[in-house]
């Protein structure tokens, strides 16, 4: 018998933990007659086909998600066609093909009893569900192969929020892997020196006790290599944690906090509870430790939050700066309370996965359309590698940071620059294009390049000949005639000579950035 587990991801970097948590859970006997392959949704179709074709299956398990089901659907019209006799079986929250077998919930029990059904030739039920939540001290650590991928692992299923656009509101509790079995599961990610480690916990500080102690034992046995990304609640931070926070590595934590919006009528209304003064006040403090990625979200067509709102809501979050601003629009899942009423708030989304949202009763698409066009002028000048400085700069000059962007990307419209490609100096020049395009726009511009890239030759718009001679692949050395480092107070003429350091960096926030230096004298 050959089992086929298949999971598509969104990127190549990206691996499945459900797949292999699935396979983890089989006994050796089991595993025998398993695969597990994995594809990303940006491979043909074709090739995904002719892969699976080859392997000979004779069942195929398909791990179902909103990024991939498109696909998924497209692969099985096919695979039914040339491969008549696969027995084909879904699993995952977009797994409602009714013609063939489903396993529903969490899948490790569930999944287990199919295969042995399978392997003892019994009848097939039309759907495998688990009557118990399994336990996760049960399930082995999922990985076997280390191969330079992103590896996602939990620690907890369940979450404490019952936020009403989630699927994880429909949990009822949240259950912990014991600390000392999670403390096994990261010696071997250090030992490995895998890049990065994502926890995909809901909420992972949601027990204090149970973020301490693993941030603790992280920080203790830290291999200077790794970074661990976890999704947190901001609110539920405090001094003693932000004390034990400090002693983190520079770049070995990267935390993920869901805002979601600021407007105490929308949060009301998604049932989320987190107190957003709270939020900021511990971004701040982290922003003053300098050794954690922050990373703040915000969700667009929420119920009661129309464009001013919305561009409040921004504001809020913009004011701490966050090293990355992600603006999200609101999918509407199935099973969640939001897709259950939407009529009710007048939300209409597409009718096929991710199930985006369209309009409201609170914003129209116009608006919701402009807010994409914001997005994506985020995404390009302010979450990518390479114009910091300039950008904080700019958006001081504005009345509020939403403005900027949102001028910004008027601008960018009208240009119909966003009809074509960009290669990364051309949008140095846009942004010149956009500002003043006065000299110190001009050395602001010169200061973020030089902070990504060692180069030699500049715009002719900046006007300036670099004819240092002791130039060399890791250093130079650049003059300015503005204190362009300085910019978190008023930047003033004078001439200042900055070294650049390309085998240093010094801000674990932006890794791109080049270490760097303004020189005596």
């Amino acid at each position: 018998m050959n089992i086929v587990i298949v999971a598509i991801n969104a990127k190549f970097i990206h691996t499945s933990l459900a797949a292999h948590s699935l396979l983890a859970y089989l006994d050796n006997e089991e595993k025998k007659h398993i695969q597990l392959r994995e594809f990303t949704v940006n491979q043909s179709e074709n090739l995904i086909v002719s892969e699976l074709f080859a392997m000979r299956p004779n069942v195929l398990a398909f791990s179902c998600y909103i990024w991939n089901i498109s696909l998924v659907r497209s692969l099985v019209e096919t695979i039914t066609k040339i491969m008549p006799n696969v027995v084909l079986v879904f699993g995952g929250p977009e797994a409602d093909f009714t013609e063939h077998i489903v396993v529903q919930g969490e899948g490790e029990l569930a999944f287990k009893s199919l295969v042995r059904d399978i392997l003892s030739n019994l009848p097939l039920q039309q759907v495998y569900k688990s009557v118990e939540a399994v336990s996760l001290r049960d399930i082995p650590f999922p990985y076997e192969n280390f191969d330079g991928r992103i590896l996602y692992y939990e620690t907890s299923r369940g979450c404490f929020n019952r936020c009403g656009y989630c699927l994880s509101s429909a949990s009822t509790e949240v259950r912990f892997l014991p600390v000392e079995r999670v403390y096994e599961d990261l010696d071997i990610f250090l030992d490995q020196k895998v890049k990065q480690v994502k926890f995909v916990d809901r909420t992972f500080n949601c027990d204090k006790q149970h973020a301490i102690a693993i941030w603790k034992y992280l920080i203790r046995h830290d291999n200077g290599f790794t970074n661990f990304h976890f999704e947190i609640a901001g609110d539920l931070l405090d001094d003693e944690i932000i004390s034990l926070l400090k002693k983190a590595r520079p770049g070995l934590f990267q935390f993920e906090i869901g805002v979601q919006s600021t407007n105490p009528a929308t949060l009301a209304t998604i049932q989320r509870s987190t107190d957003s003064k709270k939020i900021f006040e511990n971004v701040s403090k982290l922003k003053l430790i300098k050794n954690i990625h922050l990373h703040l979200d915000l969700i667009v067509g929420l119920p009661y939050e129309d464009y001013p709102t919305f561009a409040r809501s921004f504001n809020d979050v913009m004011a701490c700066r966050p090293h990355k601003l992600q603006v999200g629009f609101l999918k509407l899942l199935k099973g969640s309370k939001l897709r259950q009423n939407a009529d009710k708030y007048g939300i209409k989304f597409k009718s096929n996965a991710p199930y985006e949202v369209l309009e409201t009763s609170y914003m129209n698409f116009e608006a919701i359309d402009k807010l994409k066009q914001v997005e994506e002028i985020v995404d390009l000048f302010y979450n990518s590698d390479g114009f910091k400085y300039t950008v904080n700069y700019m958006i001081d000059q504005f009345d509020t940071p939403f403005d900027f962007f949102e001028a910004l990307a008027k601008y960018w419209w009208e240009k119909k620059y966003h009809m074509l490609s960009h290669k990364k100096m051309s949008l140095y020049t846009i942004l010149y294009e956009f500002g003043k395009q006065d000299d110190l726009l001009s050395e602001l511009l010169r200061f973020d390049m030089l902070l990504r890239e060692n180069i030699r030759t500049f715009p002719e718009w900046m006007n300036y000949q670099y004819d240092n001679k002791e130039i060399t692949r890791d250093s130079a050395v650049h003059r300015f005639t503005y204190d362009v480092c300085n910019v978190n107070g008023q930047i003033s003429e004078k001439d200042i000579c900055v070294h650049f350091d390309y085998k240093k960096q010094t801000n674990p926030s932006f890794q791109w950035q080049a270490g760097f230096e303004v020189l005596p004298g």
